[in-house]
């Protein structure tokens, strides 16, 4: 007769009491090894998104010089992302920065383009009094600003983006050259009970992730790289800036480039008159809006991940919103995640009921 004092819970904690410290230990170092990385998220969330971005273009080198196609690739990939978006934000400082040194001529300027749109008298007003508000109380706040503070946080700022855009490259890197044999080793480690689940998961959450990274950021270039041809022939100032934010806005699908656009027609429709707005607005419309969005995207992504544009759009605008630029990937990666782990488990379902019945 077994006693019954060695099945109950305290006989079973003092059993393995030692395991059960090994594991609380474990768990509080992973927990310090998680939080000292979080300044770096961002960087190691960029690598492994670019990592994904590259592959195709890695494995396409491959046939031809394999030494050098994880260099190549990551080159590839990384130069206009970084090309664009770099000199973009360099252009966007210099405009703040002079926008800041002619605040008057700002003001003036935003006031008259106020009375031209012939916008109804309340409206007109009220945009007026914000205006005015902005330029009589924040900007002397601003002026009254600690100006070592804002320079030590700016210079932390800088540091800190500066350092992920360089852990981005060499996780993307790294990745490229390793990132197979990384993977295999996280499944060896696997118990074998759930082996056929895992492997049926890692397939499943990598073409996923391959689907919404390569179809975002593929789309992404070319808008952000077309869009420098298209407001340069349309005579707009500051082409560069306003090629960043399309490629930045272009990362989440279905429209936002309408964030760009819209601004852009308006400002050439009291500049130029309502023809020249109307041919910015169409030619808009199919290269920024009905070629990558309504066919490109949807290829590269729909068809291949299989999930509902919808839940895609929820996931890239709710990440953003809730984590900044980490957020921004890690929400679509959760988000395939546990796709991912339901068509694996309907797989190995529907395997258990085939033999059943066989």
């Amino acid at each position: 007769m077994s006693n019954p004092q060695s099945t109950d819970g305290l006989s079973v904690l003092i059993k393995y009491k030692w395991k059960i410290v090994l594991a609380i230990i474990l768990l509080v170092i992973a927990a310090a090894f998680i939080a000292i990385l979080l300044p770096l998220l961002d960087g190691i969330i960029m690598g492994i998104v670019l990592a994904y971005v590259a592959r195709p273009l890695k494995r396409f080198i491959d046939r031809f010089s394999p030494q050098s196609s994880a260099y190549l690739a990551t080159f590839a990939i990384i130069f206009p992302i970084f090309l664009i978006t770099g000199l973009g934000v360099i252009e966007i400082f210099n405009f703040i920065f002079w926008a800041a040194k002619n605040q008057e001529y700002v003001m003036s300027t935003l006031l008259a383009l106020i009375e031209t749109m012939n916008l109804p008298d309340f409206a007109g007003e009220k945009i007026k009094d914000i205006i005015l508000n902005f330029t009589l109380y924040l900007l002397p706040f601003m002026k009254e600003l600690p100006l070592i503070e804002i320079g030590k946080s700016f210079v932390i700022a800088s540091t800190m983006f500066i350092i992920n855009i360089l852990l981005a490259v060499i996780v993307c890197f790294y990745l490229l050259v390793d990132g197979g044999r990384l993977v295999d080793k996280v499944i060896d480690i696997i118990p074998e009970d759930i082996e056929i689940f895992s492997q049926k998961f890692v397939k499943h959450f990598d073409a996923i992730l391959s689907a919404l990274f390569i179809g975002n950021t593929y789309s992404a270039i070319a808008v952000g790289i077309i869009s420098l041809v298209v407001f340069w022939a349309f005579g707009f100032p500051s082409i560069l800036a306003l090629s960043a934010l399309m490629l930045i806005v272009a990362f989440v699908p279905m429209f936002t480039s309408w964030m760009v656009v819209a601004p852009l027609a308006i400002y050439r429709y009291y500049e130029m008159g309502s023809e020249s707005a109307f041919i910015f607005v169409v030619v808009s419309l199919v290269v920024f809006i009905i070629i990558p969005d309504l066919f490109i995207r949807p290829y590269l992504i729909n068809t291949r991940s299989n999930i509902h544009p919808l839940l895609i759009i929820i996931a890239f605008l709710g990440g953003g919103l809730v984590g900044g630029i980490a957020g921004f990937f890690i929400a679509p990666i959760l988000l395939g995640a546990i796709v991912a782990a339901y068509r694996a488990s309907a797989e190995v379902r529907r395997v258990e009921i085939l033999k059943q019945q066989g």
